[in-house]
């Protein structure tokens, strides 16, 4: 009989260290933003001919803050227009509304160089129009980075936790339970 006590308290203890180190896991991951640096789009030695509109589309996650936009694109001979817009403003300018701020615009340039710091918390897409004033001869690079947390991520261990917990009171009544 001690021993049969004596290993279920040994069993206990594993699945309440595993339940705490999975429920810390779960915990960290929904709280600490982690840092993101994606590349958008390589442009290298890229051709668009004259009068012809290029967009760069982005998604940025959900639960994401911080948001930076790095711009750096350089063109040979040639010029372009740079737009940059959300989603919100996006069918406005299809539409050739106006009456919308962008975050970015210049206009027949030959190189961009350039970090947007954009309104936090941006939650949506993010466009990035180029338009070329003449044949076109681009290069360059256009990258994001971010925080984020990772909610979805985090729920799963922190839910396998709880569960551990659930697991180990339930046990805990069910011994202590008097036998008639």
């Amino acid at each position: 009989m001690i021993e049969k006590e004596s290993k279920q308290k040994k069993n206990s203890t594993i699945i309440m260290t595993i339940g705490i180190i999975f429920s810390f896991l779960g915990i960290s991951m929904i709280s600490i933003p982690f840092p993101n640096t994606v590349v958008v789009e390589n442009l290298g030695q890229f051709g668009i001919a004259e009068g012809v509109t290029y967009i760069v589309h982005y998604d940025y996650p959900w639960f994401s803050h911080n948001q930076e936009l790095f711009i750096s694109l350089g063109a040979d001979n040639s010029s372009f227009t740079i737009l940059v817009i959300d989603d919100s403003v996006f069918e406005a300018w299809i539409n050739e509304q106006g009456g919308y701020l962008p975050y970015y615009e210049v206009q027949n340039t030959s190189g961009v160089y350039k970090t947007l710091y954009l309104n936090q918390p941006f939650i949506g897409s993010i466009n990035i129009i180029i338009t070329a004033e003449t044949l076109l001869e681009i290069y360059g690079t256009i990258q994001t980075s971010y925080s984020s947390h990772y909610v979805i991520q985090g729920l799963i261990p922190l839910i396998l936790g709880i569960i551990l917990a659930i697991y180990l009171v339930s046990q805990k009544y069910k011994l202590k339970k008097p036998k008639i």
